[in-house]
């Protein structure tokens, strides 16, 4: 048996359904679960909950049984109850050790295949909300010393360099015959992932709805008939992540080597509608000139849509993304041949990285 922890908003859940596709062609006679804890605990609204909750069989129309379906009523509270008494979302997102235990408290004892992220120098995946001071230090100087946030992402860059060459993500496609918790993984949006032995299966899986509504029609007929750049300008949920991206130059490398590369592009600037007016106002940062640049915003795809916005930049000729697992998805998901992806850090499976 194997369970598949499943969090996050899309694009988190459909690298781990790659897990989960992985595990099954390694273990192809095992049964598999879904786990969406964290989707029915209202503590961990301020992580999970700014996003739709567990999309993938609302849009793909993906069914995994969920771990759920082998517990009684009375069991499943019993384990609920646990897991909240735990309190996890306040001991670094630590839900494997504190999952496990409440389903062996129910006779169900699973090896958990991730850190306890409670032990001294561990990390977590999806670093949990932090107030604490250092933190507060951190985010200051990132946004009021230029030169600290240069020397900060030149730092993060080298770091991710040794990452890649020390790399090993065989265990992805490892067989076991042990019963296993697997915990959140986004390794298959890195390079040398493996992600090849799956990919037909991936895009097999993760087939889009057509759309219906006027915006959405008028906006893929366009992105279809032109050569379209999709540039993922995420800030609100994910600033704090990339904020060095802008300030540091990522974008105007990119778009100035796409530029040198395909003939009349149209740039496609995908974010929510609160930052429209920021990115007219700040167009330099993304090497952008709103007099002689053709430049398209897809601002109003929101809620429980917002997926459609993946499948309008995947619908682009090329991608210019940044730390985000969504838009990593609309770069790998284009169907171009000559695609140019670019990416701003180095372990990122994209053709470019700058």
């Amino acid at each position: 048996m194997k369970i598949i922890h499943f969090e996050s908003g899309l694009g988190n859940q459909m690298l781990q359904w790659c897990v989960y596709l992985a595990q099954k062609e390694a273990n192809p006679n095992d049964s598999f679960y879904a786990e969406t804890f964290c989707y029915d605990i209202p503590e961990c609204n301020d992580v999970i909950r700014q996003w739709n909750g567990y999309e993938l069989e609302r849009i793909f129309g993906l069914k995994l049984p969920n771990i759920k379906e082998l517990f009684s009523d009375n069991e499943w509270q019993k384990i609920m109850c646990d897991v909240r008494k735990s309190e996890f979302w306040n001991h670094k997102w630590n839900y494997g050790k504190y999952v496990s235990k409440a389903l062996k408290g129910v006779g169900m004892d699973l090896e958990y295949i991730g850190v306890d992220l409670e032990k001294p120098g561990a990390k977590p995946i999806i670093p949990p909300l932090n107030t604490s001071g250092l933190m507060k230090i951190k985010e200051f100087l990132n946004h009021h010393f230029y030169p600290y946030t240069c020397l900060h992402e030149h730092i993060m860059y080298k770091r991710a360099e040794k990452l890649l060459e020390n790399a090993n993500y065989s265990y992805l496609f490892k067989q076991s015959n042990k019963n296993l918790y697997i915990p959140l993984k986004l390794d298959f949006c890195r390079k040398n992932s493996g992600i090849e032995k799956i990919e037909k299966k991936i895009k097999d899986a993760f087939r889009f709805p057509e759309v219906a509504d006027e915006n959405n029609i008028a906006a893929l007929d366009f992105i279809k008939t032109h050569n379209t750049v999709a540039i993922h300008a995420r800030r609100g949920d994910m600033l704090g992540i990339n904020y060095g991206f802008y300030v540091t130059g990522y974008f105007r490398k990119a778009v100035k080597y796409i530029r040198q590369q395909a003939a009349d592009p149209v740039f496609c600037i995908f974010c929510d509608p609160s930052s429209v007016q920021w990115v007219k106002e700040h167009s330099n940062i993304f090497g952008l000139h709103p007099k002689t640049d053709k430049i398209y915003f897809i601002d109003w795809n929101k809620g429980t849509e917002s997926f459609r916005d993946m499948q309008l930049m995947a619908a682009c000729k090329h991608q210019v993304i940044t730390n985000s697992t969504f838009g990593w998805w609309g770069a790998f998901l284009n169907e171009n041949p000559n695609k140019i992806t670019c990416s701003p850090i180095p372990y990122i499976n994209t053709t470019h990285t700058f």
